[in-house]
């Protein structure tokens, strides 16, 4: 005697589809932390196709630094990305965040707004780039790291650019200039306030 739901849940098995992560449309939030794109294979362990270039090698808060992943050659196109910046000392949290410049990429939200960038097709491309805003609250070094996807079985993780260091200072185009001013209005004000009593 066949189960009463039997039809029930046939039905709902050829209606929901198979959950295996594809991310064709670089929406990849599982893979935010591990860095993984989970497309049932393994990474390569073969060096990387793929450079990461960063328009500064110092940073101050604020600093907006172009970001570049390219391929080596013009045969080892790639279809997908996941880019991050990371401390190079305590490298599991994606820190400060991403400006989007064209329908190529989009940010995602990691742990924090727009700390993540990824593709939105799996559209074959010779580079990406992308403009990273530094935080404000980290003075610590950086490294850029991305997973960069061949095509779907084919992936290299931990593909790494060249360290960026905190070279202190105020934000871009400010003034390390320390304030003055307060401290003189202050006491201008106390002593217009003592005169007129």
């Amino acid at each position: 005697m066949n189960p009463p739901f039997s039809p029930v849940l046939i039905f709902l098995a050829l209606a929901c589809p198979l959950h295996v992560f594809a991310f064709g449309n670089g929406k990849v939030i599982p893979a935010c932390f591990t860095m993984e794109p989970q497309h049932g294979t393994t990474a390569q362990t073969s060096p990387a196709p793929y450079n990461i270039t960063i328009s500064q090698e110092t940073y101050k808060a604020g600093d907006r630094i172009i970001v570049t992943i390219s391929s080596n050659t013009n045969s080892t196109l790639f279809a997908g990305f996941l880019l991050q910046a990371r401390e190079a000392s305590n490298g599991n949290t994606p820190v400060g965040s991403f400006l989007i410049s064209n329908s190529d990429m989009q940010a995602l939200n990691c742990s924090k707004t727009f700390d993540a960038v990824s593709h939105t097709s799996n559209k074959k491309k010779t580079s990406i780039q992308v403009t990273w805003i530094a935080p404000t609250d980290i003075t610590s070094d950086i490294l850029m790291k991305a997973t960069v996807v061949a095509e779907k079985p084919t992936y290299w993780t931990n593909v790494q650019g060249p360290r960026l260091s905190f070279s202190g200072g105020s934000i871009s185009g400010g003034s390390s200039r320390p304030n003055i001013m307060s401290p003189v209005i202050y006491c201008g004000l106390f002593m217009l306030t003592a005169l007129l009593k």
